[in-house]
Formats: C-alpha cells, structure tokens, sequence
C-alpha cells in the first residue's frame, strides 16, 4: 500500500515524486522503489501506520483490499491505485459511492506478453480478450490477428479459429469463461498451437486432452493448469505446464516509473483509461 498525505508536492521538471509522509505495503512488488519515491516508509501488509488518515488522498495497493474498513479510515481518499491487472481486492461499488476513483498499473503486460510471443509459431492468430495484454502483442508480432471479445458471434469465432494457427487466451475467469476452452469450441480445428494465461478454471481440462489426442491441439502452452486429468495431459508430452510463471517473465523488473507517473496523474486528477473515474469538486 503506498500512502500519500495531502502535502505531496510534484516537481514537473522530474520523472520523481517529492512526498511527505510516505507508505509503502504490500512491499513484494517494491525493491527499488526509493529511487522513484524518496524517503518512503516501507512496510509489510500486516504493519499499521500511524499517519494522519484524514489527510491521506491516495493510497496503492498490490493484494490488501479495499473496501468499507480502508475508506471510512480515509475519509477523504481520492483515488486507489492498485498494482496489479484485475481489482478484484477493490470494492468498486463502495467507491463509487464515496467518489474513490480506481486505476491499475498492469504491471506484468510487458513479462505476459513476452511469454506469450515466445510460444507462438508463425500464421494467423486468433486472441481472446482485448485487454492491455492482448493489444501489446498485437504491437509484438506481425501475424494477422482476429480478436475474440464478448461481441464477438459464435459463427465468427469459429470462422476465426478455421484460419489460425494460433490460440491464445488472455481472459479473465467469469461466469461465461468457466470452462470455456473445451471441445466444443475447438470441435472444427486441426493443429492449433495453443496458449493461455486465463485462469486454470476457464480450461476444461478433459475436453483438452482429447482434443490433443486427436491432434486439433497439436501443442499448448498453459502457464495455470488446474489438477483434473494435469497428470494424464503432461504425459502426451504436447502440454506444457509453467506454474503460473508468465507474470514473472522479465524476473521481477517491475516498472516503478510507471507506477511514479501514474501517482503524479492521480494527485492532479489527470488519470488516464482509470477503472472507475471521479467527479472533480468544483467550487463556483
């Protein structure tokens, strides 16, 4: 969790924050940080401060959540920055409610995408999701691409899955994504190079073995992969399992300056593409 206090001063000559009264949690995410955030107090998540909360106007966050607790002890927070890809640790609504806004630094875009780029064979490439993630590789590769979003049809998914060779899969885990990469979506294909860092429950891991048995999955690459049928999948020798490895591609270079830039837009209330914005107080 970082901490700002209302008397943070920004200097638009430096990439860097000039900050009083700093704190850092969740620190896993953080070595090297002082260098972009001076004179921080860096904490682990079960460390209370003792800070002056009334006067806290951001706070960032990695894996402690946000909801009715954090923003009655910080009445007048302003915006929540969370260091990951997904906010499920934020109560949006709650916020909403009390004018928080909320924005994420997808810190792992560069290492998912590297990851993924490493497996993909040349030809066309059909992605599910439309995130940050999937655009990135769309700038990484020059395949053609056909994107698979929540408009998409059901005959145009197939009609894009008849002419890849790629699959990837860069979706969160919903109701509709539960089980979602199974036979039957993969029923018309042949020789598809698969790849995923969607959860381990959106892969009907049953449905993927026969479907590498019959070669419509000629390989995938699958960096969460649940326990049902694992053993029997890793012995056709045409699944790989990386044990949720594909955050951590790049070894834990995380992006500091990003994260800086980020906390400068939120103290001047310029927030760009943020998960749920905020009405400005405007006094006339």
């Amino acid at each position: 969790m970082i901490v700002l206090n209302s008397g943070v001063q920004i200097n638009s000559m430096s990439t860097r924050i000039l900050l009083i009264n700093i704190l850092l949690k969740d620190k896993s995410d953080l070595v090297g940080v002082e260098e972009f955030i001076p004179n921080a107090y860096i904490l682990g998540a079960m460390e209370k401060p003792n800070l002056p909360f009334q006067d806290i106007k951001v706070i960032s966050t990695k894996f402690s959540k946000v909801g009715k607790t954090t923003l009655e002890k910080y009445p007048n927070l302003e915006w929540v920055v969370h260091r990951g890809h997904g906010v499920d640790s934020v109560n949006l609504d709650l916020c909403r409610k009390r004018n928080v806004g909320v924005v994420a630094t997808y810190p792992n875009t560069e290492g998912c995408s590297l990851w993924i780029v490493d497996k993909i064979i040349r030809g066309n490439t059909t992605i599910f999701g439309n995130g940050v993630i999937s655009k990135r590789i769309r700038e990484l590769i020059d395949n053609k691409c056909y994107i698979v979003d929540t408009k998409t049809s059901e005959d145009t998914i197939q009609k894009h899955l008849s002419n890849s060779v790629n699959v990837i899969a860069c979706v969160p885990l919903t109701e509709r994504t539960d089980g979602y990469f199974n036979y039957e979506l993969f029923r018309d294909v042949k020789h598809i190079n698969f790849i995923s860092i969607a959860r381990a429950n959106c892969h009907n891991n049953s449905d993927i073995l026969q479907l590498v048995n019959e070669n419509k999955l000629s390989t995938a690459h699958i960096d969460i992969l649940g326990t049902n049928y694992r053993d029997e999948l890793l012995n056709t020798k045409k699944v790989f399992y990386y044990k949720h490895s594909s955050w951590d591609f790049l070894k834990h270079k995380n992006d500091h300056k990003r994260l800086n830039d980020i906390i400068k837009s939120c103290l001047t209330n310029e927030v760009k593409n943020p998960i749920l914005d905020r009405r400005e107080s405007l006094w006339i």
